[in-house]
């Protein structure tokens, strides 16, 4: 489990000015009318005795009326953190001067670069992201790297890099063309994400039935003031317009997918956290660190269905058939009902080159042996 702090994810409008292809919002750029008194959420907070750190994304949180007040008010006596597209060059002016930097987490700034292009932003969110650097925030911009944008990423990368700007590489997470990503990246994984192992995380691990804080030191507050558990489980704690009765402790998770800073919070055993670390490594197509984080949770746990399986997907990319044939049959005969177990087996044994086992990776770390 990671070192904790106290997050809460401020979803604070759905609405956007761009219209991004992969986006799973859909595009409405009308005025933002529904807002929150900022006193309501700076009392709820500060009430609770803890520095919290309040991440505020959409959306687009620059479209927001008053959003520099609302981050100089929380700012006082909270960390802040803005998930931003950086395209309201007027108030990203207006942040930079008014926002003390040491008060915020960090800008997590999506490039989107085809939708830059397509509003000829490029220019702006250079100037933008130049003054926010020279002004002392962290700014981390991130590149969505769709399959049909993997062949232009290290150019990308170049060109920003040549405005002091780098570029961190995000995976994809959806389908395309039939094939589930981040998994099917594959071994392709290794070009664009080798020097970002963390990216792996990016995966809706299933932790179902696994202790977690949610409730207690993550929440999730949603634009009309209602606080849930975290993102991924809609359970109500409250309001901040009312009262929010928080979890005493942890609970077990209630969700089989964690969309989003899950990892900041389940309380893993020494096995579960090698089996996520083996997973991560496997995304991002470093087989050998994966290969030693699921060696490691096969012997603390053996026959694991999880590492089973995983190993089989990393000997079929080093192209050990035998080996992977061998690691798919311990997973199915662990686990029989699990679908993906055999038909990673069927895959290997017909010697198919159609079949893809980078797609079949277990993300369910958590998955008893019986």
């Amino acid at each position: 489990m990671a070192e904790q702090k106290n997050s809460i994810i401020w979803n604070m409008t759905r609405k956007c000015n761009f219209r991004c292809e992969y986006c799973y919002f859909p595009h409405d750029n009308t005025p933002v009318t529904e807002t929150l008194p900022v006193d309501k959420i700076k009392d709820f907070l500060d009430n609770t005795g803890r520095v919290w750190s309040v991440r505020m994304t959409g959306g687009e949180p620059f479209i927001y009326p008053g959003f520099v007040d609302y981050c100089v008010e929380l700012s006082k006596t909270q960390i802040i953190g803005v998930d931003t597209n950086l395209s309201v060059s007027s108030k990203v002016k207006e942040f930079a001067e008014r926002v003390d930097p040491a008060r915020v987490e960090n800008l997590y700034v999506a490039l989107h670069i085809e939708e830059r292009e397509r509003v000829k932003g490029v220019d702006a969110f250079i100037r933008n992201a130049q003054l926010l650097l020279e002004k002392g925030f962290a700014v981390i911009v991130n590149y969505v790297v769709h399959p049909l944008l993997e062949d232009r990423f290290h150019k990308d990368s170049d060109f920003f890099a040549s405005h002091g700007i780098t570029i961190t590489p995000r995976p994809f997470r959806g389908e395309y063309e039939g094939r589930r990503y981040p998994e099917a990246y594959g071994d392709r994984a290794q070009a664009i994400f080798a020097n970002h192992p963390e990216q792996g995380k990016k995966i809706a691990f299933n932790f179902f039935g696994v202790p977690c804080t949610a409730g207690q030191t993550l929440l999730r507050l949603e634009p009309d003031g209602t606080v849930f558990r975290c993102p991924g489980d809609k359970t109500i704690l409250g309001n901040v317009m009312d009262t929010v009765d928080m979890a005493d402790g942890p609970e077990l998770c209630r969700k089989k997918r964690c969309p989003c800073r899950g990892l900041d919070h389940v309380i893993l055993t020494p096995t579960q956290d090698a089996l996520v670390e083996g997973v991560q490594y496997a995304v991002v197509g470093d087989s050998k660190s994966s290969g030693e984080a699921l060696g490691q949770a096969l012997e603390a746990s053996p026959g694991h269905p999880c590492a089973e399986n995983n190993l089989g997907v990393i000997a079929w990319r080093q192209g050990n058939k035998a080996a992977a044939a061998e690691h798919f049959k311990a997973a199915l005969d662990a686990r029989p009902e699990r679908i993906v177990y055999e038909e990673n087996l069927k895959g290997v044994q017909s010697g198919s080159s159609d079949f893809d086992p980078e797609i079949c990776l277990d993300v369910n770390p958590i998955l008893p042996n019986k």
